[in-house]
């Protein structure tokens, strides 16, 4: 049954499963607490006697091994030892002291409103407070926006970005590459940092295909010598998109049905979909292709709320959206004319474009006789959602489509839809879908007239309502504003239960080390950085390299992806043993120096290349002299900057893997931190050796959470 919700609750305080005692002391384990600031074991000689701290105990790692079928499988948990025996017979408990709300509210809004905490960031939400912070990002009109001074690629590329009215023709227009990069840096970068994740979201929600648009071009510029043009156009159709939906969300009340508005009249949507081909004059049948993922996936998800009739209906208010070359000027008129001559020599730009003579002017009833579900609950169940579209011929027919989407938008089942993929990508993966099929426990699940409702599904309903008692309906940042200040984000529920996707992850790779020096926060001024091209694909003029790290480790090819379902979500998609090792292979090869073995370029570029750090002068910027030396306050500072979320209790093992790093040489033999002098210099031992530390500890597998 899906009614009962273990990922909502703070989970249950840790109670001991093994201890064993003999003549060489005492043993004793319990799984870990999540957020455990310290743990303490108490010890009494009597079960109603007086628990006190037993100082014997220490912390030490434990390793066990299972076999799973013909895969052995090996466990470290937390044992803690005491090597004096005890007699007479003792009884232990566990006691811990929990992170502060505010501590694990500050590691949850960094690990989900941006694309992860910065040394610098994470300071400052100590500082102002995580529930300031919550507003700013909640507000991004209000914050000044300084990504083009913090990376100087960043207004070299947006100069290569065509606007909608501007012609493509020459070389210096931006390729899919660019593209990539831009949207790479606009996120380590960007103060708006709420506003990037969204803009992925939108991406990934209203799925496009570059590729799909590159051969669509092809109709009109079939020879070798035209490739460079049809790539830059295929990428100023993801651009302008994406561009819309960035000025859109910079609007307080912009509501789901501006961001759906924006995507069906994107070129990009209108080729990838097939809309592009779809007529309905005389016998021809409309192309179900954007009708169905526009019910199953943009608005109302997978069985929930309409039928293969209502598709068939919905296919032919879209027939007559198309494309057209249209003078500049005409850019933004739907019903402007071609410009004449040939599509592959006149001049002009490409831009939707409206053909009455191609529309299926009959008159077209959606929902027919159907009504919201009874599991609504007011406001809505039992409400008639039946549209009737009698627009017929003429320009006036282009109401068909724009109805059809102001209809479909504030739907109920488009409220619960969008608010349950909202929660799941700020709390966590375990909102199931929603369904009208009574048969299925998802309808019980999201039966808002139950008393029993979980607290998943009472979060939904409250974005639900959020969405429909404000006006406009459907204001987006309303809908987020009650997510994150829900129960379930600010508590263990939206806490590290999530997997990072290959994008969040080298970004948050970036990001973790990345301060600015003096205080400048301008390009140049940082400890690490990228120039973007090496995270999201090859600086050559190639569409999916390879030696992309986001495509080596997932195959995530951002604005190219060939299902219009989007890239998962949920964690289990994005790991495997391939996937991991790729991942490991991106994060040594960044912690190493550039230029060194590992990170050369050239004939690795499959290796970081671009993505460099400076681990020692971060920690010579943010730690005073006498500790530059001091392996366990070196590797403190890491620990606690690297896992934020985790409370200081669950890193002490951590903690001493690093420590003991630091101490050893690279051959195994003890080498005191301490013996060494400070150097960042490429090669230097104590350089390699800080290096080889920060790379240990963010190939954990805590790091590939948030």
């Amino acid at each position: 049954m899906l009614t009962i919700s273990a990922w909502a609750a703070d989970p249950p305080p840790p109670a001991i499963t093994d201890f064993h005692a003999d003549v060489t002391g005492r043993r004793l384990q319990f799984p870990p607490y999540p957020a455990a600031e310290a743990y303490s074991i108490l010890t009494a000689t009597n079960l109603a006697g007086v628990y006190a701290a037993d100082p014997a105990f220490a912390l030490t790692p434990s390793t066990n091994h299972t076999t799973n079928g013909s895969v052995v499988v090996t466990n470290v948990t937390y044992a803690w030892r005491a090597t004096n025996a005890l007699a007479p017979a003792a009884f232990h408990r566990v006691e811990i002291m929990p992170m502060s709300s505010n501590a694990l509210l500050a590691a949850n809004v960094l690990n989900r409103l941006t694309y992860g905490p910065t040394p610098d960031e994470l300071e400052r939400v100590a500082s102002i407070g995580p529930d300031a912070y919550i507003a700013e990002q909640l507000a991004p009109w209000s914050l000044t926006e300084d990504a083009e001074v913090a990376d100087a690629g960043i207004p070299i590329i947006d100069s290569m970005l065509p606007a909608a009215d501007e012609i493509v023709t020459s070389s210096a227009h931006a390729q899919l590459k660019d593209l990539r990069a831009w949207h790479v840096l606009r996120a380590v970068n960007a103060r708006r940092q709420f506003l990037e994740i969204l803009l992925q979201f939108l991406e990934n929600h209203f799925v496009t295909e570059y590729g799909k648009s590159y051969v669509y071009f092809g109709r009109y510029y079939n020879n070798t010598a035209n490739n460079l043009l049809r790539r830059q156009l295929a990428t100023q159709l993801e651009y302008l998109e994406n561009a819309r939906w960035r000025q859109a969300l910079l609007n307080p009340q912009c509501t789901f049905h501006d961001l759906l508005k924006i995507s069906a009249e994107s070129p990009a949507m209108i080729v990838y979909l097939d809309t592009v081909d779809s007529r309905g004059d005389g016998t021809r049948l409309a192309n179900e292709n954007y009708a169905r993922e526009l019910c199953e996936l943009f608005c109302f998800g997978v069985d929930n709320g309409y039928d293969q009739q209502d598709i068939v209906e919905i296919s032919k208010g879209w027939t007559g959206w198309r494309l057209e070359k249209v003078a500049p000027a005409d850019a933004f008129n739907p019903f402007a004319a071609a410009v004449p001559g040939n599509k592959s020599t006149n001049v002009g730009v490409w831009a939707f474009n409206y053909k009455a003579n191609f529309h299926n002017p009959n008159a077209k009833t959606l929902f027919a006789g159907k009504t919201v579900p009874a599991r609504f609950g007011p406001p809505w169940a039992g409400a008639s959602y039946q549209l009737v579209l009698t627009n017929g011929s003429g320009t006036n027919s282009i109401r068909d489509g724009h109805q059809i989407i102001a209809h479909m938008a504030d739907q109920p089942f488009t409220q619960e839809y969008l608010c349950m993929k909202l929660c799941r990508l700020l709390v966590h993966d375990r909102f199931p879908n929603p369904s009208t099929r009574t048969n299925l426990p998802e309808y019980a699940f999201y039966d808002y007239t139950r008393p029993d409702l979980s607290p998943e599904a009472q979060l939904v309903h409250a974005c639900m309502m959020a969405w429909e008692t404000n006006s406009p309906k459907g204001q987006v940042w309303k809908v987020l504003e009650t997510i994150v200040k829900s129960d379930l984000f600010r508590s263990h529920g939206g806490s590290m239960q999530k997997v990072k996707t290959p994008l969040e992850y080298a970004i948050s790779a970036i990001r973790a080390l990345r301060s600015s020096v003096d205080g400048s926060n301008r390009d140049g001024s940082f400890t690490a950085d990228t120039d973007g091209y090496s995270i999201s694909g090859s600086s050559a003029n190639t569409d999916n390299s390879t030696t992309s790290p986001v495509i080596r480790m997932g195959t995530m090819m951002l604005f190219d992806r060939e299902a219009p379902d989007g890239y998962p979500e949920d964690g289990p998609a994005w790991i495997s043993a391939g996937t991991l090792a790729e991942r490991i292979r991106f994060i040594q090869s960044y912690c190493i120096a550039q230029g060194q073995s590992g990170h050369t370029g050239g004939a690795t570029v499959n290796d970081a290349v671009n993505c460099v750090c400076n681990p020692v002068a971060l920690l010579q910027h943010k730690l005073p002299g006498a500790s530059w030396t001091n392996a366990p306050a070196v590797a403190a500072y890491f620990t606690d900057l690297l896992y934020p979320a985790e409370g200081s209790g669950n890193l002490e093992l951590y903690r001493k893997s690093a420590e003991d790093f630091l101490n050893t040489s690279d051959a195994g033999a003890a080498a005191p931190f301490a013996s060494l002098s400070p150097s960042s210099t490429p090669g230097n031992v104590y350089d390699t050796r800080v290096r080889g530390m920060v790379s240990l500890l963010m190939t954990l597998p805590r790091f590939h959470e948030q």
